[in-house]
């Protein structure tokens, strides 16, 4: 990767706004920057415009900016370039496993800067831009953020996220609850979990607190202005299809738990059903075999009369008996 070494003005590099890193203690780098001066240049991309965004090399950026270095030198790449240094940086960072939801969001900042940049060199060429883009004033510098759908899907699952809306709610929990973050990172919650959290939060910041000197408001209206104002919630719908989809699972489940319920129960009637039957037969054979002995009892009382009876006959026996 051929690229070249030039000294270029602080004031022209551009760092992204949204995910922001702890650069921590500089004191030391920045003593060592004031000795030596800077020994291993940072790394920019040229943005076609006259100013340059930052890739690597936040901490060395932050600690010249403490000794009010006016301009640094730094490794100029071009847009291919950096999309090319990118691709293998978050291809190597895929096999680390604290790859961290911050870190995807930067590297997602990075992206966007270089198809912005690619575009704006095609258009300097006499091409067309491709991706469609504009400027507001929630860009970072003067490169703005991709407005095309497909242009955001696709960065999004260049960084590891499963969609733009989930890189998009990744994007709002690191600027509303950074605190978060973590939580995600070692598996305590989801993004979803966690931005759900914080919609919440924000829906009760927007709230309006009443005091004594308004005038009462009813019930009904209150009301309705709670549900005008979900209506207008653009997350309010996503929170609904998961409620529906939730609502439908527990549906299933209370089917497939009354249908093992009552084959349960048909099976204990039927266990009890065998159980009622065996016992009326034990209780009939019992009273049969009661019948047998005492009917052998009186048998072998009639055979003992004949054998130790009176040959004689001085002893008579009933001829119904001998019978």
């Amino acid at each position: 990767m051929a690229c070249k070494t030039q000294t270029i003005p602080m004031s022209s590099i551009l760092v992204s706004a949204r995910i922001r890193k702890d650069t921590g203690d500089l004191t030391e780098l920045a003593n060592d920057l004031q000795k030596h001066g800077l020994i291993n240049p940072i790394t920019v991309m040229d943005c076609q415009n006259g100013q340059y965004q930052l890739i690597a090399g936040l901490r060395r950026m932050e600690a010249a900016k403490q000794i009010q270095m006016p301009e640094l030198r730094a490794t100029v790449l071009s847009p291919m370039q950096a999309e090319e240094m990118l691709a293998i940086e978050i291809a190597e960072n895929e096999q680390r496993l604290n790859f961290t939801t911050a870190e995807r969001l930067e590297y997602a900042e990075k992206i966007k800067a270089v198809e912005q940049a690619k575009a704006r060199e095609r258009m300097a060429l006499g091409g067309k831009g491709g991706l469609n883009t504009y400027s507001d004033t929630q860009g970072t510098g003067n490169c703005p953020y991709l407005a095309h759908a497909e242009a955001r899907s696709e960065i999004a699952k260049k960084v590891g996220f499963s969609s733009d809306r989930q890189m998009r709610r990744a994007k709002t929990i690191a600027e509303q609850r950074p605190d978060l973050l973590p939580k995600i990172d070692s598996g305590e919650t989801t993004i979803f979990g966690a931005y759900r959290d914080t919609v919440r939060e924000e829906t009760k910041k927007d709230e309006p607190t009443f005091t004594a000197e308004r005038p009462a408001i009813s019930t009904d209206q209150v009301a309705r202005a709670g549900v005008i104002r979900l209506m207008k919630n653009p997350h309010f719908r996503d929170l609904q299809d998961e409620l529906q989809n939730t609502q439908a699972e527990a549906t299933a489940a209370k089917t497939k738990l009354k249908r093992a319920t009552e084959a349960y129960d048909n099976k204990v009637k039927h266990f009890e059903n065998n159980i009622s039957f065996l016992s009326r037969l034990v209780k009939e054979l019992k009273e049969e075999n009661a019948a047998l002995r005492e009917r052998l009892g009186m048998e072998a009382r009639h055979v003992k009369r004949v054998e130790f009876g009176n040959p004689d006959g001085i002893i008579g026996i009933p001829e119904d008996t001998v019978s």
